[in-house]
């Protein structure tokens, strides 16, 4: 399309600078809201053992004998069974007509969307296998801190732990006006970020959009998940196993044709192996 100024045409150019895509915010961080521990050496799937802990111990009386107890366990299956691929295509031609780095951003986009899809697939299974909330009152900014305690409070009365909060962006903005208004000066929240409140990381999380996000569970069942009705999830870290036993990063010259080819893979297991340590808050949705 010609630029005229008046009835002159003008020379046009193209910027050699991207404007760049958009992506969810990175909430799955390894050792805050998930763990990768139980890594170990090459498999397709790994098994955890949990101990069976038998029965209460009551005080009796000295001077007795033990009672013995048979050892027993179970096994947390963790399976890579997610494999998450982007490829584009450059060709030659195209890659020497422009001002840019064609390949390296089309690679730099393909990782971006790849930990993207990766992300909703970790947050699905959160939602389908932790523990759902019984409370399905819409959090507003006036009881957001009590429904954020009170699903802190629900793990701690399973005798779990809570380090973390994914806070959909609603509530966030609301905990930040009722938190920063309350405590200007607390560290926790000058910055316009809670990083750190009753013993939580509390992470604003804008990956709650998505009506139907997937996951190969650990039997090999697809899933689909509605994280739309989802408003928070409070949970330990290292009760959420996210496990990758292969990742590829690369530009590979093309056997096809002129160019090369910008490739992302990620093979990944999700597992929540502490259900009762991941506590999931949803709405009702009309």
């Amino acid at each position: 399309m010609a630029v005229l100024y008046g009835t002159q045409n003008v020379d046009e150019n193209y910027s050699s600078a991207i404007e760049p895509n958009l992506y969810s915010d990175t909430v799955l961080i390894p050792g805050v809201t998930y763990t990768e521990k139980y890594m170990e050496g090459p498999a397709g799937g790994l098994f955890v053992h949990k101990l069976d802990s038998g029965n209460e111990v009551e005080p009796g009386t000295p001077g007795r004998d033990f009672t013995d107890e048979a050892a027993k366990d179970s096994l947390i299956p963790i399976v890579f069974n997610n494999n998450f691929q982007k490829s584009r295509k450059i060709y030659g031609v195209q890659a020497s007509a422009v001002k840019f780095a064609m390949a390296e951003e089309y690679l730099a986009d393909a990782l971006n969307m790849t930990k993207q899809g990766r992300q909703y697939s970790g947050i699905a299974c959160m939602v389908e296998e932790g523990t759902v909330s019984e409370d399905t009152e819409t959090t507003t900014p006036d009881n957001a801190v009590e429904k954020l305690t009170a699903l802190r409070k629900q793990i701690k009365d399973n005798k779990g732990q809570a380090n973390f909060a994914l806070v959909s962006t609603e509530i966030y903005a609301g905990l930040l006006s009722k938190l920063g208004l309350a405590t200007v000066m607390d560290p926790a929240v000058t910055s316009g970020e809670l990083m750190k409140r009753f013993g939580l990381s509390i992470i604003e999380c804008n990956s709650f959009d998505k009506k139907e996000a997937k996951y190969y569970d650990r039997t090999g069942s697809e899933k689909t998940v509605d994280l739309t009705s989802v408003e928070m999830i409070v949970g330990y870290n290292e009760a959420v196993s996210i496990l990758d036993n292969f990742a590829m990063y690369r530009l590979k010259d093309s056997e096809n044709f002129a160019g090369s080819k910008a490739q992302v893979e990620y093979n990944t297991a999700f597992t929540v192996n502490s259900p009762a340590q991941v506590i999931i808050k949803k709405k009702t949705v009309d």
